[in-house]
């Protein structure tokens, strides 16, 4: 009987012991992040359902979605308003005001742990929200991940973006060497909210086109970035198979021209913000390989002379070499394998050169 109630009594304190410790580790879990989707949206209502639709049915539920309609005069508010009337999503009208300006709202009526910006002619994967909570842990600023390709009415294409993710203390190359590291497009990222709290509000500019290159560059300087090497979400090319063949100019932003001009005045205004904001001096020459390519072959191609494109080269060689040299990302092997293809580009008959050059600057053309 001794025995019984000795081990009675044993089995009553581990018990204890178990209940305690559960106890203990619920209240220090770190409780479930609350994820916001934010999607910008100006005259997409061709669009906006699904982008709608796609954040709505995340595997994740701690979440919250809103909608900044930019002064639409399309039918998109007529949409967002059926999800909104349920209670889905928050709906923010504006007059149009830009990306920027957009973003800044968004921000502003946002709660999220772990910020995400949607374009609204992209749409997420159901566990991009469940992935990202996982990636964003103390101490990451930024998760990031690439998209595959999608036509304008949704169907499938080859091929995805980016073809190289930067992971790590990114920020660091950014603010000693002005490196732009290699970062996923605007709906490929999602932000710790501590790391943008410094950046926001975002300038308004008069190009209206721009806001994730202030979010993902500005974010890298506060913390690390961690790169999810999975497919989660989709890219729209809104340009048919045949245009995007023949285009040496990735993006859909790209459509509007002057890319050099609008990134130069870019550049210098996200310097100037970020000594304003975040108190840091970063090199003037700001360079990323991404832009450095398609603008080398861009100018390169656009001269029929061969002189002309000789002397072009030695021009925007050399900062398309700093940035392959710089690149944390490629191995010695990838950098080799570039300079033969920016020389190639430029030596051989522009009939050659062009589907080479399209191959690299635009994998959409692929």
């Amino acid at each position: 009987m001794l025995g019984t109630l000795t081990s009675g009594a044993a089995g009553a304190e581990r018990f204890l012991r178990l209940a305690s410790a559960s106890v203990r580790a619920r209240a220090t879990a770190r409780p479930a992040p609350l994820v916001s989707i934010i999607i910008c949206n100006y005259n997409y209502e061709r669009f906006i359902r699904a982008a709608i639709e796609s954040a709505l049915a995340q595997t994740y539920r701690n979440m919250e979605v809103i909608v900044v309609d930019d002064g639409s005069t399309d039918s998109s508010r007529m949409v967002i308003g059926e999800f909104a009337a349920k209670g889905a999503v928050k709906a923010i009208y504006q007059a149009n005001e830009g990306q920027y300006s957009a973003y800044n709202a968004g921000f502003a009526a946002s709660c999220g742990d772990i910020v995400m910006f949607l374009d609204s002619d992209d749409v997420y994967l159901p566990q991009v929200a469940e992935a990202v909570v996982a990636a964003i842990v103390p101490g990451v600023a930024k998760a990031h991940f690439r998209l595959s390709f999608i036509g304008p009415d949704g169907e499938l294409r080859a091929g995805r973006t980016p073809r190289v993710l930067s992971s790590g203390a990114v920020g660091d190359l950014l603010a000693t060497k002005g490196y732009l590291y290699s970062s996923a497009p605007g709906s490929g990222n999602a932000y710790a909210r501590s790391a943008l709290l410094d950046l926001f509000p975002l300038p308004i500019t008069e190009d209206k086109h721009g806001a994730d290159f202030y979010t993902a560059n500005g974010s890298a300087l506060r913390g690390s970035v961690v790169a999810l090497e999975e497919v989660l979400g989709h890219y729209r090319l809104q340009r048919s198979r045949d245009e995007e063949k023949t285009s040496l100019v990735f993006g859909n932003a790209a459509k509007q021209g002057n890319e050099a001009d609008r990134l130069r005045a870019r550049i210098a205004m996200f310097r100037q913000h970020v000594q304003e904001r975040l108190g840091l001096d970063l090199p003037t020459r700001l360079i990323s390989f991404s832009t450095e390519k398609q603008e080398f072959v861009v100018q390169v191609l656009r001269e029929d002379r061969y002189v002309n494109r000789l002397a072009m080269d030695r021009v925007r060689g050399t900062d398309l070499w700093y940035a392959v040299r710089n690149s944390p990302d490629f191995s010695v092997l990838l950098k080799s394998c570039l300079a033969i293809w920016a020389v190639l580009v430029v030596i051989l008959p522009k009939a050659m050169a062009m589907p080479l050059a399209r191959y690299v600057a635009n994998p959409a053309s692929r």
